[in-house]
């Protein structure tokens, strides 16, 4: 259940615009080069060094099933504190913060039930923000493969 008013940090990745609940990020920094990671999940494009610790980054690309392109100087990383690890999130930009409130809010279940990290539709005027759930980028699975991969990294 969403909780308004809720605060979000707005992105874009391939001329989309997107958001999530700030709650889950950490900060946002400069891309820096992403080391690959033999066995890592389909979604990881490698990792990265932030602050002494190894961090997965996810490719919304790969999530979402866009077109993938190599890095940009513009990139940026944003990174998330869920449940089970920190994981840094790959965009094409960070556009800033917004507010929330339940009358901008569709439910995904109204729209589509085929992408499991739009958790719904947030109206902002005639701009359209797709709402993220950073927890459903990676499964148990994935985090349990993570897991064993980034042990060579200890």
């Amino acid at each position: 259940m969403k909780h308004f008013p809720c605060r979000l940090l707005v992105f874009r990745v391939e001329n989309r615009n997107y958001a999530l609940d700030i709650s889950f990020v950490q900060r946002v920094v400069p891309m820096v080069e992403i080391t690959t990671l033999p066995g890592s999940p389909s979604v990881v494009a490698g990792v990265v060094n932030i602050r002494g610790g190894i961090v997965p980054v996810v490719s919304l690309r790969l999530c979402c099933g866009l077109p993938e392109r190599g890095l940009k100087l513009s990139d940026r990383l944003i990174v998330l504190q869920l449940e089970r690890r920190m994981a840094a999130l790959w965009v094409d930009d960070v556009l800033g913060l917004q507010e929330c409130n339940e009358g901008q809010w569709t439910a995904a279940k109204e729209i589509t039930r085929s992408l499991k990290s739009v958790e719904g539709i947030v109206k902002n005027g005639e701009e359209l923000l797709i709402f993220q759930n950073p927890e459903s980028y990676l499964s148990p699975k994935d985090h349990d493969l993570l897991d064993l991969e980034l042990l060579q990294f200890s």
